[in-house]
C-alpha cells in the first residue's frame, strides 16, 4: 500500500543566526486566541432551537470557515520581547535584551508614502526581521498575512505572497504600531501567519442563471438544524 506523499514546509535558520536559538513557526492551531477559547458555542450559553425557523443558537464558535481561516497554515512568533516607547517628540523607540539578532528595524518613508496608513497607527514604518526562511516544495508559494482574528494585537503588518520555493533568504515583516501602544510586546506574541498554497493559473466566468442543482443540495442541507456547513460540505485541512 502506497501513502500519499505528504506536503513539507520546511524553516531553516536565516543567515547570521544560530539554530535552535529562536522558536520555529508552529502550526496555527497551536495559538487559538484567548477570546475565542472563552466565547460560548451557543447564545445565551444554552443550546436551544429557534421558535422561528428551527435552526441551533450557535455563536461564531460554530462557524467553520471562521475556525479554518483562524488555524490555516503556521504562525511565526516573536523571538524575545520588545520595549517600545517615545521620546519627547513622538518617536517611536525600540529595545530589546537578546544581543543575538536584531529583532525590528526601522523602514524607509519613501517607500510607502502614497500608501493610506490607518489613523490608529503611527505614520512610521517598522519591519519585525524573521530569524527563519521558509521553503516550500516547487510551485508553492506562501500568503503572508496578519494572524487573523487577532485585532488585540497592537500593531499592523502588511500582508504578502512570496514564491517561497524560489526565494533563497527570510522574509521580513514590515508593520505599523498602534499610537497609544506603549510598552512591552512579549516573547511569543504571534507576528504572521503563514499559509502555503499551490500555485495555479485561474480565469473568471460569469453565470447569468441559477444552478438548480445547487439550490437542491442546499435545500437537503436545510434538513438538519444546525452544522449544515461542516456536515455536508467542509473538507478537512491538515497543519501539522
Amino acid at each position: 500500500m502506497f501513502r500519499k506523499k505528504e506536503n513539507v514546509i520546511k524553516f531553516l535558520p536565516a543567515f547570521g543566526t544560530e539554530a535552535g536559538i529562536f522558536d520555529p513557526p508552529v502550526p496555527a492551531s497551536k495559538l487559538i486566541p484567548e477570546w475565542y477559547k472563552n466565547q460560548n458555542k451557543y447564545t445565551g450559553g444554552t443550546k436551544n432551537y429557534s421558535k422561528e425557523n428551527g435552526t441551533i443558537n450557535h455563536t461564531i464558535k460554530g462557524c467553520m470557515p471562521i475556525f479554518d481561516i483562524m488555524t490555516a497554515g503556521y504562525i511565526y512568533t516573536l523571538p524575545a520581547d520588545v520595549i517600545f516607547s517615545r521620546d519627547g517628540n513622538g518617536n517611536i523607540n525600540t529595545l530589546w535584551s537578546t544581543n543575538t539578532s536584531t529583532i525590528i528595524q526601522s523602514h524607509p518613508q519613501a517607500q510607502y508614502d502614497a500608501y493610506n496608513i490607518p489613523d490608529e497607527y503611527d505614520q512610521v514604518g517598522l519591519k519585525f526581521i524573521n530569524p527563519w526562511i521558509t521553503q516550500t516544495p516547487p510551485g508553492y508559494s506562501c500568503l503572508f498575512i496578519q494572524p487573523t482574528l487577532r485585532d488585540d494585537l497592537p500593531f499592523y503588518v502588511l500582508p504578502a505572497i512570496v514564491d517561497t520555493d524560489k526565494h533563497p533568504i527570510n522574509v521580513n515583516f514590515p508593520f505599523f504600531i498602534r499610537k497609544d501602544f506603549d510598552g512591552v510586546l512579549p516573547m511569543g506574541t504571534p507576528i504572521m501567519q503563514i499559509i502555503p498554497f499551490k500555485r495555479e493559473e485561474w480565469s473568471h466566468e460569469v453565470i447569468s442563471e441559477h444552478d438548480e442543482s445547487l439550490h437542491k443540495i442546499w435545500k437537503r442541507a436545510e434538513g438538519i438544524a444546525g452544522n449544515r456547513y461542516k456536515t455536508f460540505f467542509r473538507s478537512m485541512k491538515t497543519w501539522k
